[in-house]
């Protein structure tokens, strides 16, 4: 229990909500475009996107782009908080937007 003290310090509560919050951004964005474009709604006009979404492997990428990303920011967070706090802030509107952009679709 001391090693997890040491490796989440105190105060940290604010950006394992952020990147927890990115994480799952990530993951929905990723079953909404699944959704949207194997139903018709919508189409892909990244090549390579829309090559993982024929293949089904859309999903296992948006996971683990989103765990490399998670690491990533909180290993930024334990030696420069404040740009990490910011950055992840910065990534997760952008997410919510394109979440957004893509319900509208549905509308």
């Amino acid at each position: 229990m001391k090693v997890l003290r040491n490796y989440f310090p105190a105060g940290s509560y604010q950006i394992r909500i952020l990147i927890g919050s990115l994480f799952a951004a990530i993951v929905a964005d990723g079953i909404i475009t699944m959704y949207l474009v194997h139903n018709g709604f919508a189409l892909e006009g990244n090549p390579v996107v829309e090559q993982w979404l024929v293949e089904d492997k859309l999903l296992s990428v948006k996971i683990l782009g989103g765990l490399l990303a998670a690491f990533y920011l909180w290993s930024v967070y334990r030696k420069h908080p404040k740009l990490s706090i910011i950055s992840t802030s910065i990534f997760l509107t952008g997410y919510i937007f394109i979440i957004c952009w893509n319900l509208l679709i549905l509308l």
